[in-house]
């Protein structure tokens, strides 16, 4: 017969096991999913709103990689991750809400430990009063700096998830640095990328149906 302390102490382990199996359970779509530790550091000026509805123009600042970077990917990724937080690419010929300087790259580390190298993407708005084109004098109003370490590769391909993490932090004051854990398989970062391939294709596609074939280029030879 069994003792009734040893009774209730049996019954408390098969409790706390069934409260473990069932949590684990309810999280194993996110606790067991591989994540990424993004760092990212936002500064806004007071007053200033989150920018959906608002369109922006992208203008590109001199890039730290190490490496040549394709700027019509970052340039897609950015726009898609913009697009996802409500704002909207401005056309071509109209002036945008917003200018937003752009910033890229890596900064290696020591030779011999390449997790010290980071890859990072800055953003950095200023609104445009004067309804200019390209450079705007006002003063910034929202920077957001986001970085991961350990990439091997290119710099594009950190691209989708760093656009999706800084285009979220728009606006906003995190007060000082922070990491965040991003899963691998987030919906958001693949909404980003898919739409980033699909604007390039598009942008492809066009410019080859654009660029007249060589005979006709040549013109119509005689005999």
């Amino acid at each position: 017969m069994n003792h009734p302390r040893f009774t209730l102490w049996n019954q408390g382990r098969q409790l706390v096991a069934s409260a473990v199996v069932a949590l684990l359970l309810a999280g194993c779509g996110s606790i067991f999913v591989p994540k990424h530790k993004v760092g990212v550091d936002a500064i806004c000026a007071a007053g200033v709103t989150k920018p959906a509805g608002k369109s922006f123009r992208l203008v590109g600042k001199r890039s730290l990689a190490g490496q040549p970077v394709n700027l019509s990917v970052v340039a897609a990724c950015i726009t898609a991750a913009l697009a996802h937080e409500g704002m909207y690419e401005a056309p071509t010929i109209a002036p945008a809400d917003l200018l937003i300087e752009v910033q890229c790259g890596q900064e290696s580390g020591p030779r011999l430990d390449p997790s010290a190298r980071e890859t990072f993407l800055e953003l950095s708005a200023r609104p445009n009063v004067g309804k200019a084109m390209e450079l705007s004098r006002e003063p910034e109003i929202w920077n957001v700096r986001v970085t991961i370490q350990g990439l091997s590769g290119r710099v594009e391909n950190a691209m989708p998830l760093l656009s999706a993490v800084a285009a979220s932090f728009a606006a906003t004051d995190t007060k000082f640095q922070t990491t965040i854990d991003v899963p691998q398989n987030s919906a958001t970062v693949a909404s980003v990328r898919e739409t980033a391939v699909k604007t390039l294709e598009s942008r492809a596609t066009a410019a080859g149906a654009s660029t007249p074939a060589p005979a006709a280029a040549a013109g119509k030879q005689g005999p």
